[in-house]
């Protein structure tokens, strides 16, 4: 439904919606149709604002929730990067200490390998001067033997 105003200067057509016609009619059923016009129609203008407002912030919405979700995406691809740098360090240091490790342990091995081998001769040596006869014994086996 169309409504116009009668000042000659502020003709305007509004599309006035059947909600808006039975609220003002109900509102206002005793003012002059002029003003029930008037009235339709800042009502409709107010309708269409805030339908509009609506609709803008929607979008600013939108854009704003589709900025926080890039800007969450960009925070969890550096995060990534960050722990797979570290991940790719701390896998570094391991192989350091596992080679340092091992390097140490075949010293060590090494170490107890050329002891053992000392003992053992020192045992050995011990072993012979212990059980080889003495001068004596010598001698006397000597001039047993003649």
């Amino acid at each position: 439904m169309t409504s116009e105003s009668t000042d000659p200067k502020t003709t305007a057509i509004v599309e006035v919606s059947p909600e808006t016609k039975a609220l003002v009619e109900e509102q206002m059923a005793d003012e002059p149709d002029e003003i029930k016009q008037h009235m339709m129609a800042l009502v409709e203008a107010i309708k269409k604002r805030a339908t509009s407002q609506l609709e803008t912030t929607g979008e600013m919405t939108r854009e704003a929730y589709v900025s926080v979700l890039q800007q969450a995406k960009e925070t969890l691809n550096k995060t990534e990067s960050f722990f797979h740098d570290r991940k790719t360090s701390l896998e570094q240091s391991i192989d350091e200490i596992e080679d340092t490790a091992n390097q140490r342990w075949e010293s060590l091995v090494q170490d107890m390998k050329e002891m053992g081998d000392r003992l053992d001769r020192a045992i050995s040596t011990a072993w012979k001067i212990l059980t080889e006869p003495s001068e004596e014994t010598k001698k006397s086996d000597s001039s047993e033997s003649q």
